[in-house]
């Protein structure tokens, strides 16, 4: 056989399968997609993220190319391998997007939206006009209508989400906190509760203040609650918050049970309509190929309907509707229903772990176009899970910094001091600030959390060498997995916790250490492992004054926290013998509490922009305490105060009457 031969068999055979193999690869992007668009909620994977947004454009494109396709074939009744006219409408229900991610990210919702009702004219006309051209006797009308009604209402429904998160950006919503649900378990009144917390978020979201009354009301639901109880509220109204902007799913209405109902009804009558008329119209393997399509068609729909309906909002809608309670209450499932919605997880629950210490011997970093195109948290040494003892301690501190605000009156300068501690506040009442208060007073706040990290970092070295020592205490492992935490926010979502330019700070205190390991050993290699670095704070801890001066600080590395972060360490572990009453587990509960301090300073300073875009992936931590915070009062959302600089405005104001520039 020559090659020309091979050549145009090769054509041939794609000109065949093209659109074939095109529809079924749609059909696997949109089963992707349904199942890893919800995975994103809850998993803070590095990979999950780039897949998500190659999967996203692809299946648009990979649509709308087949769609391109089909509008070139020719209607030829006589060939026995002409494409089915009903895959056009499949391609429709295609384009409407599986229910787990309408929008990849929220920084394109109002243009998505404009484009999205654009493409839906463009795409409905195209399938019309693949219809007008491959309409035959053969062709199976009762199939086509029954996709083409599904694939515009589908269509229809990502447009309209769309709308509705554009609508939600930018208009109000009022609260009705005397709505309660008609049933009384525990699991449905604290969903109920969950959601008046997530409408009042959305006020706070768009920048408006909490009324007085909406404030008590939410102070009043929360600050009773125990830790676990608190955050389990604060993380059910962020998957609210995440479903309205990434999820089809939505507060269950009699207009979406019909049309609901509609779209399921089309999908298994065109199904039954197809498995009864085909056998005699197309090819085996187009029979194949278009019932695995409307399969799909159909799990693809009923996966949908039942995520719906075990979703938060089908458990709200299942407390409310007083039938439907009784209905699923006699076949008894009701208990079950809401205890599995309870402890299903809404986001991660885990933390990153950076540890700059750690990372001077890890692998080399991953590829700068990830980084640079792919918003994944790549410099990553491990996650950590949030614990209970940890949600207890920031539950604790932020409660005792609301015990110190009386928002009756009216003090907001009062909540700006509390707002702006950052670790001065758990010096001052153990009695240090005069002694180590430059750590956290007067300097930038990267500054403080690279100083603490590495003094962290070294006094558990230290302490480590005792055998006396619990590694697993409290104290220690909140302190570590917060240091951690921070600096991980510090390199991996700079925007969240950065409100000065933190880069410079970062590598200056990095480039400074690896310098001077790589000085010690008078060689130059791309990486160091991890027993030098030991080896190092080591020999700092045993002859302190020596390695201090050769620290120093070089001339073009002066933004290093280093040589600040081995002095505060230096201090800390010289004042558990020399202060009376100044125990190890002691040292290590107030270096736990200025680390929490810290957190709660970053969660209040970062934009609620940033805490939204963090929900989609995976959600942080700072998003889950900067909510819990606004809740109890604590908020920068509160009513400014009136500062000096409207003052000064009235003053001039006067001055300028009483100088009679003008004529009153």
């Amino acid at each position: 056989m020559s090659l020309s031969h091979l050549s145009r068999d090769a054509v041939d055979l794609w000109n065949e399968w093209q659109i074939r193999s095109l529809m079924l690869l749609s059909l696997f992007l949109q089963i992707f997609l349904s199942y890893f668009g919800i995975k994103r909620k809850v998993s803070a994977a590095r990979w999950l993220g780039p897949s998500l947004w190659i999967a996203y454009l692809s299946a648009d494109w990979v649509a709308t190319f087949s769609l391109g396709i089909l509008a070139r074939s020719e209607a030829d009744s006589k060939n026995w391998n002409r494409i089915p006219v009903f895959w056009a409408p499949v391609l429709l229900v295609h384009l409407g997007g599986p229910g787990a991610i309408t929008a990849y990210s929220v920084d394109r919702l109002n243009k998505l939206f404009l484009s999205r009702l654009l493409q839906l004219v463009t795409h409905v006309g195209v399938v019309c006009y693949v219809l007008f051209r491959l309409w035959s006797k053969d062709t199976i009308t009762s199939v086509v209508i029954s996709l083409l009604i599904l694939g515009i209402i589908k269509y229809g429904e990502r447009i309209w989400v769309l709308m509705r998160d554009h609508e939600d950006s930018n208009g109000s919503q009022q609260i009705d906190f005397n709505v309660r649900p008609r049933n009384h378990l525990d699991g449905i009144k604290s969903l109920h509760d969950a959601y008046l917390l997530f409408q009042a978020l959305e006020t706070l979201l768009k920048n408006l203040d909490l009324v007085a009354d909406m404030q008590k009301r939410t102070y009043d639901l929360v600050s009773v609650k125990k830790a676990k109880e608190a955050f389990q509220l604060v993380e059910v109204e962020l998957g609210f918050k995440y479903d309205r902007l990434y999820y089809k799913v939505t507060m269950i209405s009699r207009v979406r049970v019909i049309l609901r109902s509609i779209t399921f009804g089309s999908s298994i009558f065109a199904l039954v309509s197809f498995s009864t008329k085909s056998n005699d119209v197309y090819s085996r393997n187009d029979r194949i190929i278009s019932y695995v399509l409307l399969i799909g068609v159909v799990c693809l729909e009923s996966y949908s309907i039942i995520s719906h309906l075990l979703s938060d909002w089908g458990m709200i809608w299942l407390g409310r509707s007083k039938t439907v309670s009784a209905i699923v209450s006699r076949i008894k499932y009701h208990s079950r229903l809401v205890s599995y919605s309870m402890k299903r997880k809404r986001w991660s629950r885990s933390m990153g772990q950076h540890n700059m210490i750690r990372a001077q011997s890890n692998k080399p970093a991953v590829s700068k176009i990830l980084k640079k195109y792919f918003s994944g948290k790549w410099n990553v040494d491990k996650r950590k899970e949030v614990e209970k003892e940890l949600k207890e301690l920031i539950f604790k501190q932020v409660l005792d910094k609301r015990s110190r605000y009386d928002p009756s009156t009216a003090d907001f300068n009062c909540l700006q001091k509390i707002l702006a501690e950052r670790g001065d506040q758990v010096l001052r009442s153990n009695g240090l600030f005069p002694q180590i208060g430059w750590s956290v007073a007067d300097v930038e706040f990267t500054q403080s959390l690279l100083t603490w990290h590495i003094a962290t970092h070294v006094c558990y070295l230290d302490d480590s060498r005792s055998n006396t020592f619990q590694k697993t205490q409290n104290g220690v492992r909140s302190s570590r997995s917060l240091s951690n935490y921070m600096l991980y926010l510090l390199v991996n979502c700079a925007a969240m916790i950065a409100i000065e330019p933190s880069e410079k700070r970062h590598a200056d205190t990095r480039n400074h250490l690896l310098r001077l390991l790589r000085n010690a050993r008078n060689e130059v290699k791309p990486s160091i492992n991890k027993t030098e670095v030991k080896a190092f704070f080591e020999k700092l801890l045993e002859n302190p004054s020596t390695m201090l001066k050769e620290i120093g600080i070089p001339e073009n590395l002066e933004k290093s926290a280093l040589l600040d972060g081995c002095m505060l360490a230096l201090s800390l572990q010289s004042w558990e013998t020399a202060v009376n009453g100044w125990s190890n587990g002691k040292k290590w509960e107030m270096i736990s509490e200025v680390w929490v301090e810290m957190l709660m300073y970053a969660a209040t300073h970062c934009r609620w922009k940033e805490h939204v875009h963090a929900l989609s992936q995976g959600g942080e931590l700072l998003t889950h305490v900067c909510v819990l915070m606004a809740h109890l009062g604590l908020s920068k959302q509160c009513p400014p105060v009136l500062n000096t600089e409207v003052e000064d405005r009235e003053k001039r104001f006067h001055v300028f009457l009483d100088r009679n520039y003008i004529c009153v």
